[in-house]
């Protein structure tokens, strides 16, 4: 039988059948790619990846913040520092404004408990009948 003669119905069959083998290639070839990209180490890889992409890009924006303000940032790290230090440097001044007659006195610290000493309120008896005035 000659081809010029074919069933116009069996080439649009054939044709059919032909673009669903390349469709199929197609798909199978994109399910091989997303399985290779969706492998635990390869999704590990492309978000390491891009954390050091943006964490170089973060760390030269805050160098280049700090070239362009260094009183700025000077003053922000001195307050960094003092607020971390604050119990020692409180210490510190505390004992240099400290006057030297106040070596005598007796200082009660509430915080830690002494046996020695009982700051609570003292428990008194009485009874109903002697009231307030008694």
């Amino acid at each position: 039988m000659d081809k010029s003669k074919q069933d116009p119905g069996l080439a649009r069959l054939q044709q059919a059948k032909l673009d669903a083998e390349r469709a199929k290639g197609r798909l199978s070839s994109t399910m091989g790619a997303l399985q290779y990209r969706l492998r635990p180490g390869n999704l590990a890889n492309d978000a390491w990846s891009g954390v050091k992409e943006k964490s170089g890009a973060m760390a030269d924006d805050a160098l280049q913040a700090v070239k362009d303000r260094p009183v700025a940032t000077s003053g922000i790290l001195a307050a960094l520092i003092v607020f971390l230090a604050r119990d020692p440097i409180r210490a510190v001044v505390s004992g240099l404004l400290r006057d030297e007659n106040d070596q005598d006195l007796i200082k009660a610290d509430l915080s830690k408990k002494d046996d020695n000493y009982d700051l609570a309120t003292p428990v008194v008896a009485k009874s109903v009948h002697e009231g307030a005035n008694a």
